[in-house]
């Protein structure tokens, strides 16, 4: 009922505000007639030109986008891929009805890529990501507002950091100025400009969101160092600019991180400007391939247990779990076990970023690495390799304990609580596919429920080192252990043909 009433209610009272509402039209009306254009424009307030903001505030970026935009080109690239041919066009019967000739091949699938770029030298020098026109056979350049286009040559090209170069032959051409993207702050404004789902010129605005991501697997080997960003990056932003409040490039918009539509959730990633540029020098200086610094050691990250048993107040440093054999880092005396504290004077706080930091040095430079073995500090002067002469880099490790045969049990003898080792003699060594020149003793059992199990110690592994000393034997292994005050214990490991460090807690 009452619903009933309301609608009586609406029926009445509409028509009535409809009459008002006449009577007032009417009455405006009628006072309009009196009123001149020119007379009422004498009390509209007007101004013309462009915004100005009060002092201390920011209404428009366009005079930043006035000097960038110029240099953000659009991006268009093709490869032929071949196409498997199905396996009923060789059966006889299906050729014989559809008339397909004996030996037929599927055509070639032209496969096409999209996506932007920055030029970056009066030269046609332009700079873009190698998912963009890494490994295609024609890459194009389209200007905004130009119908022509370009045809680009690839000078080079890193899949490992996503960075490649282009260059086209084209007249006044306007390069970008590059800004110092290490000066960059969490809550910079940022614009990027780009030609997403092949709109040239879109710009949209953000902030610089976090520093230094790594580890998001966006690049083929890891070496990255991202500035992540809110401003929205879509399909065809890939290689277009990320620039500052006043204009400079700063990133070169790379990947997002997207929901179950593909597109921008507020979450994306530029490579920095400095990183960037830094991979064109050594493109251009390399002949189109970059040369990394080589060290040739496997780092771990400082987890609370391995600072405890180094004896740090916090997590600080990088451990070496394994320097290779004549690699530049064992020609110089870095060992297994060793905590990087930092490299030519910068702070050493993650396996990332050291790594970054090594494979961003030319090869032949020396770095000087302060590290921390066995409680004492030692700097240790390394000639880097190169990355690409390695054959330890390349392989990756080989795993080991192929064909493992049966060996005789043999009552272990106990190590630390839940843990019995045994010595490695010949028929352990072949057993489990150890090789020469790897010593150490053999993880016999280990208690499920033990702290060691929760570390990662698992049976059949081999104990190359305690507390960051070498052991050839379990006489070797008691004698440390019985010595041994601490609260955590440090073991390094091997298993198919790696090695690895464990802190264990025993107390």
């Amino acid at each position: 009922m009452h619903f009933n009433t309301s609608r009586s209610q609406l029926r009445i009272t509409l028509p009535a505000l409809s009459l008002s509402a006449v009577v007032a039209m009417s009455c405006l009306a009628s006072k309009g007639q009196d009123v001149k254009f020119e007379e009422l424009k004498k009390s509209i307030a007007i101004e013309n030109g462009p915004v100005k903001a009060a002092p201390g505030v920011v209404s428009t970026y366009a005079d930043a986008l006035e000097k960038a935009m110029p240099a953000v080109v659009t991006v268009f690239s093709s490869k032929q891929v071949e196409v498997k041919t199905p396996e009923m066009f060789r059966d006889p019967m299906f050729r014989r009805f559809f008339e397909v000739p004996e030996g037929y091949q599927m055509p070639p699938h032209k496969e096409q890529g999209l996506g932007s770029g920055v030029i970056i030298s009066k030269d046609g020098y332009i700079l873009t990501n190698n998912h963009v026109v890494g490994e295609m056979d024609e890459i194009q350049v389209k200007f905004p507002g130009d119908s022509k286009e370009y045809k680009a040559k690839l000078i080079g090209a890193d899949p490992k950091s996503d960075v490649a170069i282009i260059k086209i032959d084209a007249p006044n051409l306007k390069p970008i100025v590059i800004g110092d993207s290490s000066a960059l702050r969490v809550g910079d404004v940022v614009l990027a400009v780009g030609s997403p789902f092949g709109l040239d010129q879109t710009v949209t605005q953000g902030i610089v969101s976090a520093m230094g991501r790594k580890n998001l697997n966006i690049t083929d080997g890891g070496y990255e160092n991202f500035i992540q960003t809110d401003a929205p990056i879509n399909r065809g932003n890939s290689g277009g600019a990320l620039i500052d409040a006043a204009g400079r490039l700063v990133g070169i918009n790379t990947a997002i991180q997207s929901g179950v539509g593909g597109g921008s959730i507020g979450i994306g990633f530029a490579i920095p400007s400095g990183m960037a540029l830094s991979i064109v020098e050594r493109l251009l200086d390399g002949g189109g391939t970059v040369h990394r610094g080589f060290l040739g050691v496997f780092l771990k990250d400082v987890d609370s247990d391995m600072a405890s048993a180094l004896g740090l107040d916090g997590k600080s440093g990088v451990i070496i779990a394994e320097v290779g054999p004549e690699s530049p880092a064992e020609k110089a005396g870095l060992k297994a076990g060793d905590l990087v504290v930092s490299a030519n004077n910068k702070a050493a706080t993650s396996m990332a970023e050291l790594r970054l930091d090594v494979s961003n040095t030319k090869p032949g430079t020396k770095m000087v690495f302060e590290v921390i073995r066995r409680g004492k500090s030692e700097k240790v002067e390394v000639t880097l390799g190169d990355l690409q002469d390695s054959q330890i880099a390349q392989s990756g490790g080989e795993k080991r304990g192929e064909g493992r045969k049966n060996h005789k049990e043999e009552k272990g003898n106990e190590f630390i609580d839940g843990v019995r080792i045994r010595d490695l003699d010949a028929q352990m060594r072949e057993a489990l596919g150890v090789e020469e020149g790897i010593e150490g003793v053999v993880v016999e059992s280990v208690d499920t429920n033990s702290k060691a199990a929760e570390a990662g110690l698992q049976t059949g592994l081999l104990i190359t080192q305690v507390d960051q000393q070498d052991v050839k034997s379990v006489a070797e292994v008691k004698k440390i252990r019985e010595a041994f005050q601490g609260d955590v214990l440090l073991l390094q490991i091997y298993r198919e043909g790696r090695h690895d460090i464990l802190a264990i807690r025993i107390k």
